[in-house]
This record gives structure tokens, sequence and C-alpha cells, in this order.
């Protein structure tokens, strides 16, 4: 039950003055990304819906229902990640200023002291360069998830077993995604946030599932998902950075 609560605290954090600023950036990246990306699923969505009445409403009647409601469930979860994976790659680097000034409110360290424009520069090259680190890492495991619900989509009762299966990957997926901001920031490897990640299973999974679900809804990922850059810096803060050899 903690994982969720971080994403709270994302949005809380928010509102701080010295935070406030770092979210302009990423929310107009968003609403940019926002137009094109809902367009574009909107009428894909529609190509999908009249292909399987085309194909099986003859034979599938009975049944075309509740494949209906699986497609759109899965289709409102891929929406969502592909919402924020985009986001993530273009935003990289404001995400990465965003979470470093999380990170300063949250341990006191004067947020209010604005960044040199060598600290912005060092941050953003850092965050980006690191985003396609995890782009290699999650890329092949998402089509290996995709080709798999495709095949269960297409056997009967099995197929319920696809929300879950796909809700599951993208609540790990952007999990690290939004934890990750914070590791690098603080010099973790990559593999090492992994790891962290798998000894946080649950708080891991309980966090990303909300960041996937507010990514999903339209507007309000908007915000969401700079909330849930700012909630997973908390949640790494809190559970997953080692404490220095003075802490213990």
């Amino acid at each position: 039950m903690h994982g969720p609560g971080y994403f709270l605290k994302g949005m809380r954090l928010l509102s701080r003055p010295g935070i406030r600023p770092f979210v302009v950036a990423p929310v107009l990246v968003n609403l940019l990304l926002f137009v094109a990306l809902t367009f574009f699923m909107v009428n894909r969505f529609d190509a999908v819906t009249d292909w399987m009445v085309d194909q099986w409403g003859e034979w599938l009647n009975w049944i075309l229902w509740l494949l209906w409601l699986v497609v759109g469930l899965v289709w409102l979860a891929l929406y969502g990640y592909l919402f924020a994976t985009v986001s993530y790659l273009i935003a990289a680097p404001f995400y990465g200023l965003l979470a470093e000034r999380v990170q300063l409110h949250l341990r006191g360290e004067t947020p209010e002291q604005a960044f040199t424009f060598k600290q912005v520069a060092r941050i953003a090259g850092r965050s980006f360069l690191r985003e396609w680190r995890k782009m290699r890492y999650l890329i092949p495991r998402l089509l290996g998830v995709l080709v798999l619900c495709l095949i269960l989509t297409f056997i009967p009762a099995v197929n319920l077993l696809v929300p879950p299966l796909w809700f599951a990957w993208g609540a790990w997926a952007l999990a690290i995604e939004n934890i990750d901001y914070a590791a690098d920031n603080n010099q973790v490897p990559f593999d090492r946030l992994r790891d962290q990640a798998r000894r946080n299973r649950f708080a891991t999974l309980g966090f990303g599932g909300v960041a996937l679900f507010a990514a999903s809804i339209p507007l309000f990922n908007l915000i969401g998902i700079p909330a849930a850059v700012a909630g997973g810096s908390a949640l790494w803060l809190d559970r997953f950075r080692e404490p220095a050899a003075g802490e213990r």
C-alpha cells in the first residue's frame, strides 16, 4: 500500500513554490503530445473495432462484446503507456531537473536556490542519455508482451488474462521510468535500480499501477506524469536510496 501513496505525495509536491516552475515545461510538452496521440489512438481504435465486426460479427456475436471489453481495456492501458513513454523520451531533461528539485526539497537543501546553467546542462544531458538506456531495456520486453497479449486475445476465456497482464507490465515499466530519474541524479547504475525495484516489488508495482492509471486518463495525464516523477523521486529517497555511512 505504500506505492500508491507516493503518487499522491508527488501531486502535493508539484504545488510547492520551489518545485512549481519545473512543472511548466513538462506540462507544455504533454499538451502537444496529448493532442497528437489522443487523435491518433481514437482513430486507430475505431479501425480495430470495425475490423473485429467485419471479421467476427457473424459467427462470434455471442462473445464480441467481451472482445470489445478486452480490447478497450488494453487499448486504454496502451494509450497511457505510449503517452508516458513518449513524454519521458521527449521531456527527459525537464523531468531530470524536476526530480533533482524534488530531492533538494525533501532533503531540505535550499530548493529555492536557482540552478546554474552548468547544472541544468549536466542534469538535462545525463537524463536524456539515461532515457535511451532505459529504452534498450524496455522496448524488447514491450514487444514480447505485445506479441503474447495479441496471441492470448484470440483464445476464449484465456483472453481475460490480457488486461491484467498488460497492466502489470505497464505498471512495472512506468515505475522504473519514474524512480530512475532520482537514481540517475544520484549516479546509481540502471541495473542496480532494477535490482532494488525487484527487492521492493510490491511498492514498485503499486506505485507504477497508479502512474499508469493516471497516464491513461485524458487531460489528467498532463499533470499526472510530472506527479509520477515527483512521487518516484520521493519513493527512491525513502525506500531505495542506500544510506550514507554517517546515516547508518
